[in-house]
C-alpha cells in the first residue's frame, strides 16, 4: 500500500493546479465522474461520492463558477437539473492528466519493456478485480 500511495502523491503533488487555477481532490473526482458519463442528476452523482445532495449542489457551486460544469434542465422533467462537464472542464482533466502522463513517464523508462507490458497487465487485472466502472 505504501507503494501506490507514494506514487499518488508522486502524481498529485502539484498537479490539480493548473494555469492559475485550482481545486480539491473532492472535486477532482467529481469531474472525473463527469468525464465517465455524459450526463447525470445531482442525485445520482451524490450516490456514487457518498454524500447528500445538498453537499453535492455545494461542491458543484464552485465548479459551475469555474465553467467547468453546467447544470440545466432535464428535457422530462423540468425540476430536475442534469449536470454535464463543459469543454473547459473537459480541457482542465486532459491538462491534469497530461502532467501525470509526463510524471510517470521517467519512472516508468526505468522499467524492461517486458516489466511495463506486465505491469501494465497486472494493473488492468487489479483494476478489474475491484468491480468499479472506469
Amino acid at each position: 500500500m505504501s507503494a501506490f500511495w507514494r506514487i499518488n502523491r508522486h502524481l498529485r503533488s502539484g498537479a490539480l493546479q493548473q494555469n492559475g487555477q485550482q481545486i480539491t481532490r473532492v472535486q477532482w473526482m467529481i469531474l472525473r465522474n463527469l468525464k465517465r458519463t455524459e450526463h447525470c442528476t445531482i442525485g445520482q452523482l451524490a450516490e456514487r461520492m457518498n454524500v447528500r445532495p445538498s453537499t453535492m449542489s455545494q461542491m458543484l457551486d464552485r465548479l459551475e463558477k469555474e465553467h467547468w460544469v453546467t447544470r440545466s434542465p432535464a428535457p422530462d422533467d423540468s425540476r430536475v437539473r442534469l449536470i454535464q462537464l463543459t469543454e473547459p472542464g473537459l480541457s482542465f482533466i486532459r491538462t491534469v492528466e497530461t502532467v501525470w502522463q509526463e510524471r510517470l513517464a521517467a519512472s516508468f523508462s526505468t522499467l524492461t519493456q517486458h516489466e511495463q507490458t506486465t505491469l501494465v497487465e497486472l494493473l488492468h487485472k487489479l483494476a478489474d478485480a475491484t468491480n468499479i466502472d472506469r
